[in-house]
């Protein structure tokens, strides 16, 4: 039996504690934000793509550690790759105020990239061997959400505070990681790799087939395809607010804040919801992200831009956290965290390329920030259409393969009986 489950209730709470509030590192990149324009004054002398690198780039860094974590969560003492993540996300992090660029970046890379890469994957794989019950999964991938989300609102205000005496003062933010870490070393019980898990549960009587990965590309897919969408307005929105006239910078923060807290309602919740709809939570969520867009491009004034960055907000957790509960009950137990990681860096590659995916459509059409929103609004709402049929056919070919199944066993059955 795994230590884990052998935690007091007062242990297990302070597990999870530790576990939720390590996602900090996921959304903690807007500690950045409010130096970004102090950041090309400082390093002025340097060139302008190295300075972008380090502003956005550790998110693509962090995307092959994303996968290793999978695999090695899959092999080894899960604890020990969260904690050793966590580890470097904190060091990189808290002595990332430099003035040298080389240095910046690099430090950057290892907080936002590696740090994160490793410590996301790892965490969302802890949580799928902790509550193996699919229901009770949902439910704490979307509490994990609402804490990132809570935190990243949390840091950035008080990042944007600090910074107003020394854009250095911002990196102050990152030390509240150090309680964190220990913790994560102090609380968290010996997790053993997928594996073994998978065997203690009595999920893996038979070995993972050949190709089994290949039923995480479907989702795969339509995680990139909403997230880089999504992500637009949620990376881009001050280009959105600068080009329709509708805000200042103030006007920005104040949406910034309220669509993460609306993030973070909307994941406390998730896991009811969940629960109801079932494959089909998604899809509606997706259909009324898109009409935001779309509203957003035809109606660019205040009260729209708020409505719609708060009503995308609450909905996003619908989309980010099935994928990630649905993934672990596609595979193979012992392939949990391999699966995760997929999906993971699925989502960060559409992180990293929706900045480039708007001023792309920008530069090559002419169009304005204002006039591209719709078609984002677009595609989301036919990838809905296509993940509807997708899901329905699933669906279809499950029920016929219960069918065979029990046809199978009928005729086992009267085998048996004629023997007799």
């Amino acid at each position: 039996m795994t230590e884990a489950k052998q935690l007091s209730k007062g242990r297990m709470v302070l597990a999870l504690a530790a576990l939720f509030l390590s996602s900090m590192c996921t959304l903690g990149d807007l500690v950045v934000n409010p130096i970004v324009a102090n950041l090309y004054e400082v390093f002025a002398n340097d060139p302008e793509w190295l300075i972008n690198f380090g502003i956005t780039g550790p998110a693509l860094v962090g995307l092959p550690f994303g996968l290793l974590a999978g695999f090695l969560c899959d092999r080894v003492d899960k604890k020990w790759v969260m904690v050793i993540g966590f580890a470097i996300f904190t060091v990189s992090a808290v002595f990332g105020a430099q003035e040298n660029i080389y240095a910046f970046v690099v430090l950057r890379c290892f907080a936002t990239g590696v740090g994160w890469g490793i410590t996301n994957t790892a965490a969302l794989s802890i949580l799928a061997d902790m509550f193996p019950n699919e229901d009770e999964h949902g439910k704490y991938v979307g509490w994990y959400n609402s804490v990132m989300s809570i935190m990243g609102a949390l840091m950035a205000a008080v990042a944007g505070f600090l910074a107003v005496s020394a854009w250095q003062n911002a990196f102050f933010t990152y030390w509240i990681s150090v309680p964190v870490l220990i913790m994560l070393v102090v609380f968290l019980p010996k997790l053993p790799p997928s594996h073994v898990a998978a065997k203690e549960s009595g999920k893996a009587a038979t070995p993972a087939p050949k190709g089994w990965w290949v039923k995480t590309l479907p989702l795969a897919v339509q995680v990139f395809f909403i997230a880089i969408c999504y992500f637009v307005m949620l990376y881009m929105i001050a280009v959105y607010v600068v080009d329709a006239g509708v805000g200042d910078e103030a006007f920005i923060g104040m949406l910034a804040s309220a669509g993460t807290i609306a993030t973070a309602v909307a994941s406390l919740i998730f896991g009811a919801v969940y629960k109801r709809m079932k494959n089909f939570v998604y899809i509606p969520a997706t259909i009324i992200i898109g009409i935001c867009f779309i509203a957003m491009g035809f109606f660019p004034n205040p009260v729209v831009t708020v409505v719609c960055v708060v009503v995308a907000g609450f909905f996003w957790p619908f989309y980010f956290c099935y994928f990630y509960v649905r993934v672990t009950e596609l595979v193979p137990a012992s392939k949990a965290g391999t699966a995760t990681s997929i999906v993971a860096f699925s989502d960060g590659l559409a992180a990293t390329g929706s900045s480039y995916l708007l001023t792309g459509i920008v530069g090559a059409t002419g169009m304005t920030a204002v006039q591209a929103w719709p078609i984002f609004g677009y595609v989301l709402i036919v990838v809905a259409i296509i993940s509807l049929v997708y899901v329905l056919s699933t669906r279809k070919n499950n029920k016929v393969n219960v069918q065979d199944v029990q046809e199978k066993a009928d005729e086992a059955r009267d085998e048996g009986l004629g023997n007799k």
